[in-house]
C-alpha cells in the first residue's frame, strides 16, 4: 500500500524541488487551505521570506538556494541571468556579490541589496531550467557578462562549459563570435 500524502509532505516534495522554498501559488497549485498555511508558519515549519515565500524549515542550505531565492522574489517568469548563471555552474571563480534576475515586467516586493534584477523580455529559446532554477542559457549568459567581465574570462568560461558538457561547441562559437564583434 502507498503512503497516504499529506499537506505537509506536498510542500516538503516541492520545497526539496526548489531548494526549500515555496510560494502561495505553489500552497493554492496543492489545494492547502490558508489556515494550513498559516498553522505552519505559526508552528515554526514554515518561514515566512516575504509575502507569498516561505521557507521549510529543516531544509538544509546548500550554495544554490541564494539563487533559487532570488529567481523566487523576483516574482513569476523571473530567471537567473548573467553571471549567476555561470556561477551557479561554477564557471567562474568565485559567487558575484549580486545576484542578477531577469523579470518579464515590474517586482512588486522590495528585494536586498544583492539581487538585481534586469526587466526584458527573453526569448523562451534562452530560458531553461538547471538544478530546478528557471535561468537563461549558458550561452545567453555568456552573452549577457560582455558589460560585466573580461573578455579572457568570458572566453574561458565558454570553453569550460564545452569541457563538461554544459554547452556545444557550435554554441560556444557563436558566443564567441559575437564576443569579438562587440570589441572592448
Amino acid at each position: 500500500m502507498g503512503q497516504r500524502k499529506t499537506y505537509r509532505s506536498e510542500l516538503r516534495a516541492t520545497a526539496v524541488e526548489r531548494h526549500g522554498y515555496v510560494t502561495a501559488h505553489d500552497v493554492a497549485r496543492l489545494g492547502i487551505p490558508r489556515k494550513v498555511l498559516a498553522d505552519l508558519v505559526d508552528a515554526g515549519e514554515l518561514v515566512r521570506v516575504t509575502d507569498g515565500l516561505y521557507r521549510l524549515d529543516g531544509i538544509p542550505k546548500t550554495r544554490w538556494h541564494t539563487f533559487a531565492e532570488a529567481v523566487l522574489r523576483a516574482g513569476h517568469g523571473a530567471a537567473l541571468s548573467h553571471d549567476a548563471v555561470l556561477a551557479l555552474h561554477g564557471l567562474v571563480e568565485h559567487d558575484p556579490g549580486r545576484v542578477r534576475v531577469i523579470a518579464p515586467g515590474p517586482v512588486h516586493d522590495r528585494l536586498p541589496q544583492h539581487i538585481e534584477v534586469h526587466h526584458c523580455q527573453v526569448d523562451p529559446a534562452d530560458l531553461t531550467a538547471y538544478r530546478g532554477i528557471l535561468s537563461t542559457t549558458i550561452s545567453r549568459a555568456l552573452l549577457d557578462c560582455r558589460p560585466l567581465l573580461a573578455a579572457a574570462l568570458l572566453v574561458h568560461a565558454a570553453d569550460e562549459a564545452v569541457g563538461r558538457g554544459l554547452l556545444l561547441r557550435r554554441e560556444r562559437n557563436a558566443v564567441l563570435e559575437c564576443l569579438y564583434l562587440s570589441g572592448p
